[in-house]
Parts: C-alpha cells; structure tokens; sequence
C-alpha cells in the first residue's frame, strides 16, 4: 500500500491555515463591516433626502390642493424611504446603490429648482 514516506508527503502538502492566513482575512472582515456601514447610513440618510426631495416635489405639483398635497407627499415619503432603504442592501454593488440614491436626488433638486418658490 502507501509507505509511511508517501504518507508523510501527503500530509505535508495539505497544511492547516497559519497566523497569516486568519491576519489576511481581519482586512477583509474589516472591510465588509465598513462596506455594510456604509450602505446603512447611505440607506439611513440618503433614503431620507430622497424621500424629503420627493415630497417637496409632489406637494408643490399638487400646492392648489394644500392639505391634500401635504398629506400625500408625507406618506408617499414614508413609502419611498422604507423602500430605499430596502433596495440600497438588496442591490449587489455598492457603487451602484450610491449612484441609485445620488442621481434620481440630483434630478428632484433640479426640477425643484426648476418649480421656483
């Protein structure tokens, strides 16, 4: 069968993880945690500014009817907030979850600026 010097190799070519290995794996538990924190405070504040942008938008679309515009945009606010804060741990990338928030943020500032006071 397997002489005890075929053993020997076969045992020394399948090693146990050292001291380096488990300290290369601290960055990239590090840098999962700091990925996760990241995208809770994107989902946090971002989805916030969102959802305030989207409310100011719709309630001047709708500044003939004031308390019916005011009531709607608030819950449409609450809506949009949970539901980004959803999609932004629900997409695979991070950057494309930043870029999710930031650019449809910058067109509702754009068309708020276009609205006027």
């Amino acid at each position: 069968m397997n002489s005890q010097t075929e053993l020997d190799a076969l045992s020394a070519s399948v090693s146990t993880p050292t001291v380096s290995a488990r300290a290369k794996s601290t960055p990239s538990l590090l840098k999962y945690r700091a990925m996760i924190f990241y995208r809770f405070a994107l989902a946090i504040l971002g989805g916030y500014l969102l959802a305030s942008l989207s409310a100011m938008v719709i309630a001047k679309t709708f500044a003939d009817y004031r308390a019916s515009a005011a009531m709607a945009s608030t819950l449409l606010a609450f809506c949009i907030h949970c539901a980004t804060f959803i999609w932004v741990f629900m997409v695979n990338k991070t950057f494309k979850a930043s870029l999710g928030i930031v650019v449809p943020c910058i067109i509702l500032l754009i068309i708020l600026k276009m609205m006027g006071k």
